[in-house]
């Protein structure tokens, strides 16, 4: 519960100091200092807490019972969506936003980013190794190398690198569409029993921390040699033309994620809503972690998108 507070806190500490503070990229810099902070209180719960160690296991057994074993194959099918080609290709498709924008700098970011969270995870991996619940949950056995989670990480360093290349009026839906997708693979990545809440938490962190690293750099960029776009008439066309298009094709795909929320949200209450009333009672873990890491997701998605509003 302590580390689930940290990676909270470290969310509304997002929101307080982009509010109160102009942003600099020490500032930016500082803020990253802060999720690093939450990182490693969530490694020191994570691995030193028995308690912690016993609401993961639990948390993951919660995840575990979802499984229907139709329903398998598709749920694997959306954790693929991670993988690192098909994260690349959706890399690829969000730094191409960025060149429709006229905006070269931010997807070369996206790169930056996706290449710096992508290295990082797999090196703490390999130092983090170490088996932090000796049984087994319904089957699934953890890997010691499992903190941070890569897939995790990736689903949230993509739903970042969409809230940075987004046009500035669109980054709330793209960080409302992030949030869904990051939110997703985390809780299907738990439920293939592939990973620990924790490690999905760790993720989240990670990348976090990788994003405003990027966006210092790109703000100390932007004031060191600013960009040229938009200086012609025709570029500034091309550039409000580019920004139209992204805004659109954000506004769409973010009403589509609220009907499809809303639809099976209303399918599950309407046909079983007693039973997921009666396994809420049963998996208070579940309950309790997974709300935890839908709301670090959406406060540090929130977090990032008020830094580069003001930005």
């Amino acid at each position: 519960m302590a580390a689930r507070r940290a990676i909270v806190a470290s969310g509304l500490g997002l929101f307080g100091y982009f509010r109160c503070m102009a942003l600099r990229p020490r500032t930016l810099l500082l803020a990253a200092c802060w999720v690093a902070v939450a990182f490693l209180i969530l490694v020191a719960f994570a691995y030193g807490s028995p308690w912690a160690r016993s609401l993961d296991a639990h948390a993951l057994h919660g995840f575990i019972d979802l499984q229907e074993p139709d329903e398998q194959n598709r749920i694997y099918q959306i954790a693929m969506l991670c993988n690192p080609a098909q994260a690349g290709i959706i890399a690829a498709l969000l730094a191409g936003v960025g060149l429709l924008r006229g905006r070269p700098r931010l997807s070369l970011a996206v790169i930056a980013l996706l290449g710096a969270t992508s290295v990082s995870s797999q090196m703490l991996k390999a130092l983090l190794a170490y088996p932090r619940y000796d049984g087994v949950v319904d089957g699934a056995h953890v890997d010691p190398a499992a903190f941070p989670s890569g897939h995790a990480t990736a689903a949230m360093s993509l739903a970042l690198a969409g809230v940075l290349v987004a046009p500035p009026r669109a980054r709330p839906l793209a960080a409302v569409l992030g949030a869904g997708f990051a939110i997703t693979i985390g809780f299907v990545i738990i439920t293939l029993g592939w990973h620990f809440p924790s490690d999905v938490a760790g993720g989240f962190l990670l990348a976090t921390f990788w994003a405003l690293a990027t966006a210092a750099v790109l703000r100390y960029a932007n004031e060191r040699w600013p960009e040229h776009a938009g200086r012609t008439r025709v570029t500034a066309a091309l550039q409000r033309a580019g920004d139209g298009v992204a805004t659109l094709g954000i506004a769409a795909l973010a009403l589509a994620l609220v009907g499809v929320v809303a639809f099976v949200g209303a399918t599950l209450i309407l046909t079983r809503g007693s039973d997921l009333v009666d396994f809420a009672g049963e998996h208070t873990a579940l309950v309790a972690v997974g709300g935890g890491l839908a709301l670090a997701a959406a406060l540090l998605l929130g977090g990032v998108t008020a830094a580069l509003r003001r930005s």
